[in-house]
Order: C-alpha cells, then sequence, then structure tokens
C-alpha cells in the first residue's frame, strides 16, 4: 500500500467522527491515540471532513515557509562569517569549522526544498486521496519542518558564537583554556581509576578488566586530545604574529598544558603498570588497532569521528 491508497476494504472518512475513522483504520495501523491525533488534523469540530484538508495544509505550510526562512538566515549568515574569517581561513583550526558549517548548511539546504514537494504532494491527492494517508503526510510534513527549523537554528547560534571566536583573541584564549581544564579533569579521573585498579578495586558495578580496558582506550583519546590542543595553541600564536594588535595566548597556557601532559603520561605508566597478563592478552589486538586509527588523525580532530571509532572498538561485555 502506498501513502495515498487506501486499505483495503476502507471506505471515505469523510463525514466520519473521529472515534469511527479510529475504528476504520485502527487495524494494522498503529496506536489508537496517535491515530486519533493524526486524524484530528483534518478533522472539523470532532468530524473528519474532506474540506479540513485545506487549513491543514495551510498551517503546514507556514511551518514549512518558517524553516525555509530560518535556513535562508543561516545561510546568509554562514557568508558574512566567512568573510570574517578570510583572512585566516588558511588555517586549518578554521577552514575545518568553516568547511563543517557548510556541509551542515547543505543539509539543511536540503531537507528544507524537500519541505515544497511533499506539501505539493499533499495538494495533489486532496480532493481524493485517503483522508488518513493525507493527515499522516501533512504531520509528517509539519514534524520535519520543524526540525529543519531547529538545526537551522542551532547552527545560527553557533555560527554567531563563532563569529564572536574569530573576532576576540580573549575568547579564543578563554575557550582553549576551558577545553585544557575539561581535559585535565578527565586525567584526574583516568588517575583514580589506576589507584582504585592498583588497591585491586574497579568499583561495585564493574571488573577489573572491564575498568582497565575503558580507562587505556580513553587515555589513548586523552593523547589525542593534547595533540590537538597543541595545535590549536600554535595555530592562536601564528594567528597572532600574522595579525598586528592580535595578543598570542600568555605563557602560562602553554605550562598549564605541559602539566596535564606530564599527568597523562604518568597515568598511562600506572594503567600499564597494574594491568594483569590475561587483559593486555585479551585486549592488545584491540588497543593497537584503536591506536593505528586514532595515529592516522590529524588535527584539528574530527571528535565525531574519534566516538565513532573508539565505539567501534568497545568490548561489548568486557572481554
Amino acid at each position: 500500500m502506498t501513502d495515498d491508497q487506501p486499505a483495503e476494504g476502507r471506505s471515505d472518512l469523510d463525514g466520519l467522527s473521529i472515534d469511527r475513522a479510529v475504528d476504520a483504520v485502527a487495524e494494522g495501523a498503529g496506536d489508537a491515540g496517535e491515530l486519533r491525533e493524526t486524524l484530528a488534523i483534518v478533522a472539523e469540530d470532532g468530524v473528519v471532513r474532506r474540506s479540513a484538508v485545506d487549513d491543514a495544509v495551510a498551517n503546514a505550510s507556514m511551518v514549512a515557509t518558517t524553516a525555509e526562512t530560518r535556513t535562508e538566515l543561516a545561510g546568509g549568515q554562514l557568508s558574512d562569517v566567512r568573510e570574517t574569517a578570510a583572512p585566516v581561513a588558511d588555517l586549518p583550526l578554521v577552514s575545518a569549522r568553516l568547511d563543517d558549517y557548510e556541509a551542515r548548511l547543505d543539509a539543511v539546504e536540503d531537507r528544507s526544498a524537500a519541505l515544497g514537494d511533499a506539501i505539493q504532494e499533499i495538494l495533489d491527492s486532496k480532493a481524493d486521496g485517503d483522508l488518513y494517508e493525507i493527515a499522516r503526510r501533512i504531520r509528517r510534513v509539519t514534524n520535519a519542518a520543524s526540525d529543519v527549523q531547529r538545526a537551522a537554528d542551532d547552527l545560527q547560534f553557533e555560527l554567531d558564537s563563532f563569529e564572536g571566536w574569530l573576532t576576540d583573541a580573549d575568547q579564543r584564549t578563554e575557550e582553549l583554556r576551558g577545553d585544557i581544564d575539561a581535559l585535565a579533569e578527565s586525567v584526574d579521573e583516568l588517575d583514580d581509576t589506576a589507584d582504585a585498579l592498583a588497591d585491586d578495586g574497579a568499583g561495585p558495578d564493574r571488573d577489573p578488566a572491564s575498568t582497565w580496558v575503558a580507562a587505556t582506550t580513553q587515555h589513548r583519546v586523552a593523547g589525542l586530545m593534547i595533540t590537538d590542543l597543541r595545535a590549536e595553541l600554535a595555530a592562536l600564536r601564528t594567528w597572532a604574529a600574522r595579525e598586528e594588535g592580535t595578543e598570542s595566548p600568555p605563557d602560562d597556557v602553554d605550562a598549564r598544558l605541559d602539566t596535564v601532559e606530564s599527568t597523562h603520561e604518568a597515568v598511562g605508566e600506572r594503567l600499564a603498570a597494574c594491568a594483569d597478563p590475561e587483559w593486555t592478552a585479551a585486549f592488545d589486538d584491540r588497543l593497537a588497532s584503536l591506536d593505528e586509527r586514532l595515529s592516522a588523525m590529524e588535527p584539528p580532530v574530527e571528535w565525531g569521528e574519534v566516538e565513532a571509532v573508539v565505539a567501534e572498538h568497545r568490548p561489548a561485555d568486557g572481554r
């Protein structure tokens, strides 16, 4: 059955109360509550009416138009941001983010463009199409339009933040400090885990082997974070040297990163020292493969890709 073909034996729902219409389409069509909400889209005063389709489509079109407008605004904002970033667009730290925003805008624009086609398909079937299927399509396109609007709004918000980052050296430094502090906290947690493993304890809910491999995996990821942050720091210094009047990150940022890296190295040694030979035998191949994949990633690192690689190498049961 296609979307605009009524189920076998289903009569025209026009003129039926919502309750009767639910009964008419309930078999194999889903939850009764959801059916009621869907049919209410094409109902007037509790009665399903073909004449209600026009108003329902008009409402869906308004939501779609808003989504399209927000998408256009996001596109205009990205153009402005590209202009702002032009002097430093050759720095990978900047170009990678611009490329990511461009890809996200392309995806939102494709989804926005599809809304008009979906609404036209509804209009083409409103005269004699199955009313339940028409209502379902209206609901689907309205939800899709809301999703597009949210995605466009989120992109605009991030672009606004990025433009502030582009124009404010202090903001760039403070965000780098924040990332280093977050990394330091993560490394300290690994240090606590190493303490627990050294004391033959892994916590009440996890066995030592699974705790060790999870901590070792996170330690490898933290090493990549350090590499990424060092590259970002170097890029900010290059940026400052290139643009007159732009302050370079102060030396205490380097010192803080050095301290984190030193702690990270010490934690790695402790995790290696407390590993049971059975754990290393069970996980060495998996960790070596993880190392190979992570070492191939160059700054600026795409952390979504890192998460996918880690998930791929994570044991389902700790073994």
